[in-house]
């Protein structure tokens, strides 16, 4: 049961493009319906085995997410400090 709940909020923080693919790979369609419930039946769809795939392809999706820079943005016109 552990590992359904982790993928079914690993599913909820993804983008909706993300989970959309997801969901096309799997089935082969898109999703239609509200997110938090295909969330659930996607979760409650997929067998023991698949849900390591799954949670590897969500884990994937999360941690190559666009991350912002903390840095200042360089100005190339200026002379450097």
């Amino acid at each position: 049961m552990l590992k359904r709940d982790r993928l079914e909020s690993m599913l909820r923080e993804i983008t909706d493009d993300e989970f959309a693919a997801i969901w096309k790979k799997t089935y082969g369609c898109l999703p239609e319906g509200d997110r938090a419930e295909l969330a659930r039946d996607f979760v409650a769809e997929q067998y023991d085995k698949e849900l390591d795939g799954c949670i590897a392809l969500a884990e994937s999706l999360l941690t190559h997410a666009p991350k912002l820079s903390t840095k200042k943005p360089v100005n190339k016109w200026l002379p450097p400090r």
